[in-house]
């Protein structure tokens, strides 16, 4: 079958069109992400201090900031991967190694949620902070009310960069649409 030119011009001015509207979409949805993705209650003290793996760099930095200030006097890491890594990041940025505990074998958000409920099952958590990406808090912080519904959950999200007002997370757009996609996700399945 052969095209002719107004054929072409037809099917790439389509595509094109597309690409528009999707990166149009796109923009929207990581522009909006502060205020549809971000869940953060704060609690002035908790009885632990949970932080999820996957980014083994700002998290270590709020973690242990809520640490220092006296948020909970332990620390819980949860994920598989980077599990190891953030537990001596911590005790490198201060954080007693009596005082942290760890579970690496999870490796998506509910697993997190299941395996700290599994570990610290039996400790006398009533309250507990998530420490996680800011885009993160919302999806985490349902999925640990939903699987541990006893313990008060509130979260810390952490950016790179000065302040998340500041900027336009231009350089999180991937994990930003991502989590999107996560949401949907986990509204389907759980």
């Amino acid at each position: 079958m052969v095209f002719g030119r107004s054929a072409v011009r037809n099917v790439l001015a389509w595509i094109g069109g597309c690409a528009i509207v999707a990166a149009v979409i796109c923009a929207v949805l990581v522009c909006g992400a502060k205020a549809w993705l971000r869940d953060e209650p704060k609690l002035a003290h908790a009885d632990v201090i949970v932080v999820l793996g996957g980014e083994s760099g700002q998290r270590v930095i709020g973690a242990a900031e809520l640490y220092h200030a006296g948020v909970a006097p332990r620390v819980f890491v949860s994920g598989q991967g980077d599990c190891l890594l953030i537990e001596r990041r911590l005790v490198m940025a201060g954080v007693p190694a009596e005082r942290i505990g760890h579970e690496c074998v999870s490796g998506s958000t509910m697993e997190n949620a299941r395996m700290t409920r599994e570990t610290l099952t039996g400790q006398q958590v009533q309250r507990a902070m998530l420490v996680t990406s800011w885009y993160h808090t919302g999806r985490a912080l349902a999925v640990f009310r939903k699987v541990w519904p006893e313990v008060t959950w509130s979260a810390q999200g952490v950016f790179p960069g000065d302040t998340l007002a500041k900027s336009v997370p231009v350089y999180e757009s991937g994990s930003i649409l991502a989590e999107y996609v996560k949401r949907a996700w986990y509204a389907v399945r759980y």
